[in-house]
């Protein structure tokens, strides 16, 4: 799942005169995907930046300041970021400000990172992972752990089958649908298709995420907010995103800070 970055700007002008009021400028709130909300609730000398998770999914939401003539309500340094793991409906007071100076205007910059999930996730290494695909039938793993063409880094513990266009994709473990696309047609050997992937994540009983990838166009058989056991079928595979040939990348993640995520080493039962 990938992590999005917006910007925002919040412009708090202080009105000269014998009452010294401050309007607060509502330039700060926004929604995301219909998943998380960045809100501002302004008062008479004071603003109040809220984070409010819409859904039952978990999300981790990194906030970045950029600070001009405030200061926190008690006189404390403002935080240059901000990492919350917000749970399912949870709404979480960032952080309270207020003017440093009355007859200045206030300017508070804030761009935000996320990913679904739950931050730092600990991965139950007892737990032993199906093959993705119906027991009856066998494809090749043609990149395992540490494949040097496109497994490094945050996806060093992934595993790409290859298969037919259209081949019925299985759960390889059970969870909750929190995220689907099925709206790509695109893909092709460079990074720059990687925004084309189609795709289907579960979250776990641990918090971790199980991610399939490359599924062909309109090749979702699930929907967002669904129960799926091991063994259930998700959708087809395909060729769309980074992808040089056919076939379905899997990998179990854990959300970090910054929009970041960490592919986790796990085992697949005997086949």
């Amino acid at each position: 799942m990938c992590a999005l970055l917006v910007r925002f700007v919040v412009v708090l002008s202080v009105l000269s005169g014998s009452a010294k009021a401050t309007t607060f400028v509502d330039e700060f709130s926004g929604c995301f995907d219909d998943w998380w909300c960045a809100e501002q609730s302004s008062h008479h000398q004071h603003a109040v930046l809220v984070l409010q998770n819409r859904t039952r999914f978990p999300v981790v939401v990194t906030t970045e300041f950029w600070w001009r003539n405030a200061i926190s309500v008690d006189n404390q340094p403002l935080p240059k970021h901000m990492t919350v793991s917000l749970g399912p409906e949870e709404r979480v007071e960032l952080v309270v400000i207020k003017p440093r100076q009355l007859n200045q205007t206030t300017r508070v910059y804030s761009r935000f990172h996320w990913v679904g999930g739950v931050l730092n996730a600990t991965h139950d290494d007892t737990y032993r992972y199906q093959l993705p695909f119906a027991p009856e039938q066998q494809y090749r793993m043609v990149q395992g752990f540490g494949g040097g063409y496109s497994h490094t880094g945050a996806s060093r513990y992934a595993v790409d089958f290859a298969m037919p266009v259209g081949t019925p994709v299985h759960a390889a473990r059970g969870g909750l649908v929190i995220d689907t696309e099925q709206s790509h047609r695109q893909g092709g050997a460079s990074r720059r298709y990687a925004k084309y992937a189609n795709y289907v994540v579960i979250l776990h009983s641990d918090g971790t995420t199980g991610e399939y990838y490359h599924l062909q166009f309109n090749g979702v058989a699930v929907e967002t907010g669904e129960e799926v056991s091991a063994g259930d079928m998700l959708g087809y595979s395909g060729n769309t995103g980074f992808s040089s040939l056919p076939h379905l990348h899997f990998a179990v993640y854990s959300a970090r800070a910054f929009g970041e995520y960490q592919s986790i080493p796990f085992q697949f039962l005997p086949h």
